[in-house]
Order: C-alpha cells, then sequence, then structure tokens
C-alpha cells in the first residue's frame, strides 16, 4: 500500500535541527515520505501545499497520504499500524487513529481520544481537527488544499473541507503518531490574540463558502463554542 508522508520543517536553531532529524529518523522505508523545507518560514500550510504537490505529481498512484510534524514522530509499527486501521474500513475517505504523548521528562502518555466506530457530521470524534492524526484518501483530498497564511487553524479548516466531501471519518483503536512537548517554539505555546482571530475569521469564511450546507454550519458553531474552553484561549483571554 502506497503510504505517503509530509513533513513541513523550518530549521532556525540546532535544537529545532535535532528535532527534525528525530522525526525523520522514526518514518518507515516503507512510506514515502516527502520533507519539504521552507527556508522563508512562509508557513506550515505553504510547505505542505508544496508536499501534495509534488506526491500527486510524481506518485499518481499513491493510495493514502498522512502529516507529520517536525517535532513529532511515529511509532516503531506505525505503518503496520496505520495499514491495519485502513483494513478496518477501506471505503472510508478519512481515518484518524490514537496517539501517544511524550513529555520533556520521558514520561509518556496514551490518548485514546475516541472510542473506535464511525463519526457522522453531528457527532464528530475528539481531536477531529487535527490533520496529523488522520490518514487521508489520495483521492479525497487531490484537490484539496490547505489555506495559507494562517497561523492558528489551518489544520480545522483543510479537515472541514474533507469532510464536507466525505461526511463522515472513521476512528480506529490504534496507535501511531508520538505528540512530543518539548519544543518551546511549537504553536501551542507560541498562539497569540491576531492567532485565535485569524481562527474565528476563517471559520467565519467557510461559513460563508458552505452556507447552504446545514450540516457543515452546525460543525462550525460547535466548534467555534468548543474554542473559547480551548487552552490557547484561556491562555489568551484568561479563564
Amino acid at each position: 500500500m502506497n503510504i505517503a508522508v509530509i513533513i513541513p520543517f523550518y530549521v532556525p536553531d540546532d535544537h529545532t535541527e535535532a528535532l527534525f532529524t528525530r522525526c525523520k529518523a522514526s518514518v518507515d522505508d516503507r512510506f514515502m515520505m516527502f520533507c519539504r523545507e521552507d527556508k522563508k518560514h512562509e508557513g506550515v500550510s505553504a510547505m505542505r501545499n508544496r508536499g501534495l504537490d509534488y506526491v500527486f505529481a510524481q506518485y499518481p498512484d499513491v493510495d493514502y497520504i498522512t502529516f507529520l510534524d517536525a517535532d513529532d514522530t511515529l511509532g516503531e509499527d506505525a505503518y503496520d499500524q496505520i495499514v491495519a486501521a485502513i483494513n478496518e474500513q477501506p471505503n472510508e475517505g478519512i481515518i484518524q487513529l490514537n496517539h501517544v504523548r511524550e513529555y520533556e521528562d520521558g514520561k509518556t502518555k496514551l490518548r485514546l481520544m475516541s472510542k473506535q466506530g464511525t463519526y457522522t457530521l453531528d457527532r464528530l470524534p475528539n481531536l477531529w481537527v487535527s490533520s496529523v492524526n488522520k490518514v487521508f484518501k489520495a483521492d479525497l483530498i487531490r484537490d484539496i488544499r490547505f489555506k495559507a497564511g494562517l497561523n492558528h487553524g489551518e489544520d480545522e479548516l483543510f479537515v472541514l473541507e474533507c469532510l464536507a466531501k466525505a461526511r463522515q471519518m472513521y476512528v480506529s483503536s490504534r496507535i501511531a503518531l508520538h505528540y512530543h512537548k518539548d519544543n518551546p517554539n511549537s504553536l501551542s505555546t507560541t498562539t497569540s490574540l491576531n492567532d485565535l482571530i485569524d481562527e474565528q475569521t476563517a471559520l467565519m469564511w467557510f461559513a460563508m463558502m458552505h452556507k447552504d450546507d446545514a450540516e457543515i454550519l452546525a460543525v462550525i458553531r460547535r466548534r467555534q463554542a468548543e474554542l473559547w474552553n480551548n487552552a490557547c484561549y484561556t491562555k489568551v483571554f484568561g479563564a
């Protein structure tokens, strides 16, 4: 099975380079790996889009695509876990897996975010907004790209666009991603007020683009309400 992993990266210092080296080394040779460096730091969305363009142009037989942040890693058996998850529901266009959180002190925490099963638009699983905990059927996302220029919320807009086509996603109990909490420059620790405004504005823009789709509009309304309890929001606005 041809599965591409797209890794955007920007290396401003030795620490970041070490994280990227760790990330790259974790990717099994059975994956088709594409690392797209952004020397001008134009943003994750632009880098991911270049990776998507390259994959589809050079490898038309790609079956699935997943994304990996340069400060995270894949588990040793991630390829087998992803293939097994796909085989559980081979007709699904979006498959979400669970993950392990790894902390700087070496401690780990297994995060089973949602029960295994198929989730429709009216009851999406926890962490549905992330792109890095999912594998996407290549045919589903061939014409979908990340919205460039956003520092926050680009993942959820991409997943929303995918959901507008697929109308549901499958959640597997399998584990592939190891999410690391040891990068002081990650967006979860550097989010600003402007980033949050951009996120809400982007959601409103998406709502306008899909104003005749009642189910997608309901998803957006629920997401906007959830954001005010999000750690990034409470960090900026207070409890």
